[in-house]
Formats: structure tokens, sequence, C-alpha cells
């Protein structure tokens, strides 16, 4: 059987027209409603199983939430302001959604996570679809889903997926909006020619661009075309790409997207918005280091290992796959679809990483784009697409962990996977010990120990590491996924989801009730000062702006600060409210007769500072 002429053409992609050959086999729908259900099942699990059970964590979260909350308080869906000023950090698609999920579900965590949850499960269902588009339509319809099902389970159980898709925060957006762009390339790409998937893959590559400029400003647009730039250039398909008339709809339809917006705020604002946005919060961001973020060069190689936990060590097997990959160059024939689609991917985690490496500040979460990638690479090196020609579920020549000569890699990535859960299942038997350790929470270990959680996370983790060392003894490497998927799956069931209203009740409880009461016991324009940890939190769940405060040098610097009243007069506030943890406000040597004690919530307080006319350092 002869490679494929040009993409779009041969026996591994849907046929064109009704002329082809052979008519593909089509999937019966009760052949797809088990792998699809126990798909959706994983994604429930993952993105939405207890989804508000957790209040707001300070400080990206909550602050991006109380930003979409201001958005529905002042009807403003322009301008988003933050603490009682205008705040230009990020664009605006992210506050779009919450703000919508508020007005149609309450304001509430639910409601503001939920956005981010739709968008993780989006990417999910989106690389299933892929992946058994990408195949050809002459194997088996079950074993093409069960390969796509595979893939994106792979996404849906990494725990930097499972984190942002459970974090109202723009990066989950971001990532989401680059991956369904990139989604739409490669259908456009493989399926080119077909009457329905081309034009629809180019729509879905400039539609979710556009959404990802809305979403973090030109790093929506440069990261997709870097991937694709690079990709059409090592494989010589620029002409293809090139033509004008789908070009110019293409970026009509971007335009459409990202203009009105940004021409919106640059009217309303000004200068403010310009050099706010694309200076500070986009150049600036890459050049210098801002928000005390630093890093190294190598800073986000651990984080990727991290991320991508329990899959991290078959990643080297992954990326070389079939060995043929990195030698398919300007006008060689698309071959096996593998080796086409794995370019692309290990162009688009590579080029990721790189990008942001390069980047002077540098976060966890920039790499969220990358996870989608990285986790097809390792979904499709455990059910690899038969060879042209055979049976699906055997390919000669191919790097899979089925093949002899993979044997190897499979089996060391599998004994170090399998010592790492068994440590890690001795380690979590330790976790009430070590959360007891934080004076902020002292009462955090005990509530840990008493519901029983460290001892099942032991448990399901030795089960885990019992499961795969079996396999590995019987010489079944190539079933080591299955351990993954239904334990990490156990694992949100019966670990996560209990968790996060414990870690409320302990952690984020305290500070929600104190803002609150804060609120009460408020006088007339006495204002309100946040000391120590930034709890943005207090914010939105106290419904009033408030001033953040680190230490007693800087409560000193502030307290010296004259305030204009009306008319051009000087005021200074009668009294000041101080919201912290009590040993970061003892540690303000504040003058015993200045404070009085408000209130307590843990080891929560609030104190209501007068401030004398000298206040010893």
């Amino acid at each position: 059987m002869q490679a494929d002429p040009r993409p779009g053409q041969g026996p591994w992609v849907v046929p064109i027209t009704g002329g082809a050959r052979q008519r593909p086999v089509r999937l019966a729908p009760i052949q797809a409603l088990l792998p699809l259900l126990t798909l959706i099942s994983v994604c429930w699990l993952a993105f939405f199983n207890g989804l508000g059970s957790l209040g707001l964590m300070d400080k990206t979260e909550a602050l991006f939430v109380e930003v979409a909350h201001q958005m529905v308080l002042r009807d403003d869906w322009v301008t988003p302001w933050w603490n009682g000023q205008t705040f230009f950090d990020y664009p605006v698609w992210g506050y779009w959604m919450v703000a919508r999920s508020f007005l149609w579900f309450g304001t509430t965590e639910w409601a503001a996570r939920l956005p981010v949850a739709l968008a993780a499960t989006a990417t999910v269902l989106a690389a299933c679809g892929l992946v058994y588009l990408w195949g050809s339509t002459q194997e088996a319809p079950r074993s093409r889903l069960m390969r796509a099902c595979v893939a994106a389970g792979v996404l849906a159980t990494t725990p930097g997926w499972i984190g942002w898709g459970r974090s109202a925060t723009t990066d989950m957006f971001l990532a989401s909006a680059i991956s369904l762009a990139l989604f739409g390339f490669l259908i456009s790409h493989r399926l080119a020619g077909h009457r329905l998937w081309e034009p629809m893959g180019r729509i879905a590559l400039t539609l979710f661009s556009g959404i990802a400029v809305l979403a973090k400003g030109p790093v929506g647009l440069l990261l997709p075309a870097l991937v694709i730039g690079a990709f059409l250039t090592w494989r010589g398909h620029w002409r293809r790409w090139a033509r004008p008339f789908p070009l110019l709809a293409m970026a009509l339809l971007f335009l459409g997207v990202v203009l009105p917006w940004y021409s919106a705020a640059t009217e309303a604002n000004g200068g403010a918005f310009v050099n706010g946005f694309l200076g500070f919060s986009n150049l600036k961001r890459f050049t210098s280091v801002l928000y005390a973020h630093p890093g190294p060069p190598w800073f986000y190689l651990p984080w990727l290992l991290m991320l991508l936990l329990p899959w991290t060590f078959f990643l080297p097997a992954a990326l070389v796959g079939r060995g043929r990959w990195w030698s398919r160059r300007q006008g060689d024939g698309p071959g096996h679809p593998a080796d086409e689609l794995q370019l692309f991917l290990v162009l688009w985690l590579g080029l990721v990483v790189a990008f942001f490496s390069a980047a002077a500040t540098k976060l966890p979460g920039y790499i969220l784009p990358a996870l989608p990638a990285a986790s097809l690479l390792v979904g499709l090196y455990w059910r690899p697409w038969p060879a042209q020609g055979q049976e699906a579920g055997r390919r000669s020549g191919a790097a899979g962990p089925g093949d002899r000569s993979a044997g190897w890699p499979v089996g060391t990535a599998g004994w170090i996977q399998t010592a790492l859960l068994a440590g890690l299942a001795l380690a979590s038997l330790q976790a009430p010990r070590w959360a007891a350790t934080d004076p902020a929470y002292p009462h955090l270990g005990a509530a840990l120990a008493s519901s029983g959680l460290p001892l099942r996370l032991a448990i399901l983790l030795a089960a885990m590491a019992l499961a795969s060392a079996w396999l590995l003894l019987r010489g079944q490497g190539r079933w080591l996924y299955l351990p993954n998927l239904v334990g990490f799956a156990g694992l949100l069931a019966l670990v996560i989801a209990p968790l996060g209203p414990l870690l409320d009740r302990e952690r984020q409880a305290p500070p929600r009730q104190l803002a609150l009461e804060a609120r009460r016991l408020a006088r007339p324009d006495e204002p309100l000062w946040v000391v120590g940890s930034k709890r943005y939190s207090t914010l939105f769940y106290g419904g009033e702006t408030a001033r953040f405060v680190s230490g007693h040098d800087e409560l000193q610097d502030r307290l010296k600060e004259s305030e204009p009243g009306p008319e051009g007069s000087i005021r200074r506030p009668s009294s000041i409210r101080l919201l912290g943890d009590r040993r970061q406000l003892e540690q303000l040597r504040l003058p015993d007769a200045a404070v009085q004690r408000l209130a307590r919530r843990g080891e929560q307080e609030i104190w209501r500072l007068t401030p004398p006319k000298a206040v010893n350092p």
C-alpha cells in the first residue's frame, strides 16, 4: 500500500467524495456508548464533582473572580475593575465567562468555576474527536474510539489539567483556546479537501485563536502561529495554506472576534489601557520579572514532570515514538498518520515550553497549553495506530509499549512509576503530621487524621503500585495505563472530592467569615487593611475595597500618609480595621492602648486600630 499522495487523501483519512474505492466502516451508536460515557464520567469526576465545595483560593483565583464580580455589579462589560481601580493585567474573555455564569446561576464558587470546568472538559472531548478523526476509516471503529478515549483520558487525569480546570483563573481559558485552535488546524490539515471538515477546522483555528487573544493577549495568537509555522516549514505545506481567499476569510473572522472589545477598551480608557495592558502586562512581563516570580531557564522542566503525573515517566518513550517523525522533511508523503501527528505534537510541546522558558516572569500555570500535546503523545504511545495493511492494535516497526523493542523503556519507566507510587503511599500517611506544623491552621492535621483520607489515599496509591508491579512481572507492560486511569479516577472520587469540604472548613472558612464580620463591624468611612498574606478573597466575600499591608514597616509608611478629604482638606481616618493572621498582627508591635480586638475565627482576627499621633517603629 503506497503512502498518501498529499494530506487529505489516501486510506488513512475520511474519504473526500463518494467515489472512494472502499466504503468506510461506520461506528454503531451502541459501540460508542460505553467508551464515551466512561470518558465523560472521568471528566465529571475531574472537573465538576465538588466544584463549589471549596472557597475561593487566595490570591490569584480570588482576584480573577472579583474582577468578574465587579463587572456584574457595575454592569461594565468593557473595563475590568478590581479594588476600586481599573485592572488591565488580563483581557476580558475569562471575566465575561465568569460574570455570565454569575448572572445565570448566582454569585457562588460553583458558578465562578463552572466556565473553566467546561473549558477543560471541552478540550478533553475535542482531543478525543481529533484522534478518532485522524485514524483510518478502514480500521475497526471501536479500536479507533478506544484509542481516542485513552488519549483524551490521559489529559483528563493529569494533575495540571485537573487543578487549573477547577480554578477560576485565566490560565485554563488560554490553554483550552490554544489547544482547540491547534486541534482545528490539525483537522483541516489532515482532512484537506473535505467539504465539511477542512472549512470547519479553519473556522475553529481562527475562532479559538481570537478567543485566546481575548483571554490573555497577543500570546494567544503568537503560540499557535509558532507551532503551525514550524510544522508547515518542516513539512513544506505552506503553499496549500497560503491561498488568498481562505486566508482573507480567516483574517476577517479573527478581527471580528478580537477588535470589538480591544477597540472599545481603548476608546473608554485611552493610553491607560494601551500602556497598562500591552506595555506592562505583556512586554514587561516577558522581558522583566514581575510580582517576584523569577526562575532559571530550566524552571518549567520539573513543573512539566509534576503536572503530567502519573504519566511523566512514559513521556520520553512517547517522544521517540515510532522513531521516524524527525526524518519527515519537505516533499515527503505523509506516510503513516502517527508520524505527522507526532511531529506536530512534539513541536507543540517543545515550542510552548521554550517560549515561556525565555520569559523573565515565570509561573507554573504558564505552560498549561503544553499539557494537551504531552498527554496525547503519551496516550497515542499506549494505544498506537495499526501499521498500514495490518489489523488494529498491532503495527510493525512501531515503538509502542506492546512491542518487544520497546520493552526496556516501558519496563524502566514502569518500575520508576511503581517505586514513586509506593513512596507516595507511605508519605501520605505522614500528611496529618506535616499539616499540623502550619501555625496558621493548627487543627488541620487532626482534622485530616480523623477523616481517614490519608489512609484512603495510601491504600489507593499502594493498589496502583501493586497493579503496576504485577503487570510488569507478567510481561504485560502494554496495559500499564489501566492502573493509572482507574486509580486516578478512584483518587478523584474517594479522596479529592471529600478533601474539598475539609479544607474549606479548616482553611477557607475563617477568612471568609471574618470578611463578612469586618463589613458588619465597620464604622462609617472606616477603611479595611489586610495584613500579611494577600487575602484577595476578602474583597469578594466582604463586598468592600481594602488596602493590603505586608508588615510593620509598610504599616508605618501608610499611617504617615495624609489622605485628601473633601474640598482639598486633609483628613486621616479616626480608626482602621486590621484583618489578618494573629501572629502577623502581633508582629506589627502596635501599642496596646491603640488596639481593640473585635473578632476571631480560628487563627484569624480583626483588630480596630486608633492611630496615635506617633507610632513607635
